[in-house]
């Protein structure tokens, strides 16, 4: 009797379990979601990142991924415009509590400006260089807020990771 209950216990959890298999209402299809480009160390880690920029003329340089989000790399070469966002710094700064400024053109160099995410590839890279002697001495903290602000018409671009801000300290 004790061996017969068991049997029926388990095949009435098994078939109690089956009808979670049937549930297509949940069911997100991303096949057809398309290409999204963002910024993956925002989505992974934090909007902000600390860079650190040595005090001379020579540059400093930090790179900053874009990629192309998509159930499968895309089929063709993706180009992607980055530049500089006021209004992303602002918005951070009243989101945080802070006061960074934008950092002076000057004192950066974007390489590319339009960055291109090979076919069959998922990342591209923009080297930001920092060159220290530019940064102001005063009136700061300094904080260069990178967008992605172009891309095709058959990407998207990420609503909530594209930007990234590099606070700058000198040292």
């Amino acid at each position: 009797m004790n061996k017969l209950f068991k049997v029926v216990l388990a095949a009435s959890v098994a078939l109690s379990m089956t009808s979670c298999l049937k549930d297509d209402e949940h069911f997100v299809d991303f096949a057809a979601s398309g290409y999204v480009a963002e910024i993956p160390y925002v989505a992974n880690r934090s909007i902000l990142k600390a860079v650190t920029v040595a005090a001379g003329t020579t540059p400093t340089v930090a790179p900053v991924d874009i990629n192309i989000a998509s159930p499968n790399p895309p089929t063709t070469d993706v180009q992607i415009g980055v530049g500089p966002d006021q209004a992303a710094l602002d918005a951070y700064n009243k989101a945080n509590n802070r006061a960074y400024k934008l950092l002076p053109a000057t004192a950066y160099q974007l390489s590319p400006a339009t960055v291109t995410v090979a076919s069959g590839n998922r990342i591209g890279t923009v080297n930001v260089s920092f060159i220290g002697s530019q940064v102001p001495t005063t009136g700061g903290p300094y904080a260069l807020a990178l967008s992605i602000q172009t891309v095709p018409s058959n990407v998207t671009i990420s609503a909530n990771y594209r930007t990234q801000i590099l606070a700058i300290t000198v040292k």
